[in-house]
């Protein structure tokens, strides 16, 4: 799939997503991918011998997905839980 979607970029180099407009960035090959990261992170790699025997694709996508969730982990902590003011 190759469909171009505009992001909404702010002055700190974060995208915004609206939660109106959340479904627009969700598509079935996200969604498998986050799918195998969940099962990697539960289970463990697929081969089960370890990360260097997978595909380097599927070891790209947990780093990115490992990433994403220690960045996002540390801008939480920095900025609180949310919004709304839960801890």
């Amino acid at each position: 799939m190759q469909e171009k979607i505009p992001f909404p970029e702010t002055e700190t180099g974060f995208i915004l997503v609206r939660r109106k407009d959340f479904c627009k960035y969700i598509t079935d090959e996200l969604l498998s991918l986050i799918e195998m990261w969940h099962r990697i992170k539960a289970y463990g790699w697929p081969q089960g011998k370890g990360y260097l025997t997978e595909p380097e694709t599927v070891r790209v996508i947990v780093e990115l997905f490992d990433t994403e969730k220690a960045n996002f982990l540390a801008w939480e902590k920095n900025n609180g839980s949310g919004t709304d003011g839960r801890t």
